[in-house]
């Protein structure tokens, strides 16, 4: 997230990926695309609970590996930003990429950035997914994407992200 980009000499900042809406939004919209009514009513008040800065003491055995208690403290932390609100506050440049077959963060994410930060270039890359591979839309293809190293990344993502630290950098690399 953009917050260290704020207090740190940072010549500019690359959100790849990033999400555009506060990560409690995100994590009920993934989960309630697959988890059962009664799973999701669970999730959403331990999300709330960690929203207020609550630890919650007894998480199901299916949200052990999102809300075991060592990950928590994190979560507090993380939820209390607004991706937005935070990416408005840069006064650098700011370079937004996405990959258009990402099935957890979507482009409609880097909109919401782009909008808050509308000096920032945005690049939607083609294919991409949220691990930046060239990955066809379908769940099988993404998730078998995820644990498999002989996908390369996204020949785009690299050019983007290489034009973009040389122009904020002068040209130079450091």
């Amino acid at each position: 997230m953009c917050v260290a980009a704020q207090k740190l000499a940072a010549d500019g900042y690359i959100s790849i990926a990033g999400p555009g809406s506060p990560a409690g939004k995100v994590i009920l919209e993934q989960l309630r695309a697959q988890a059962p009514p009664d799973l999701m009513k669970q999730v959403e008040e331990i999300v709330a609970s960690l929203e207020r800065g609550q630890l919650v003491a007894n998480t199901p055995p299916q949200l052990a590996a999102l809300f075991r208690n060592s990950v928590q403290p994190y979560l507090i932390s993380w939820l209390k930003y607004d991706p937005a609100a935070e990416i408005a506050k840069l006064k650098k440049p700011v370079l937004i990429l996405q990959g258009d077959t990402d099935v957890q963060v979507h482009v409609a994410d880097a909109k919401l950035l782009a909008a808050a930060q509308p000096a920032g270039k945005v690049v939607i890359v083609n294919g991409m997914n949220h691990v930046f591979k060239l990955v066809e839309a379908g769940r099988a293809q993404q998730l078998a994407s995820y644990g498999d190293p002989t996908l390369p990344v996204a020949p785009k993502l690299i050019t983007e992200v290489a034009d973009f630290v040389k122009a904020v950098s002068g040209g130079t690399t450091r």
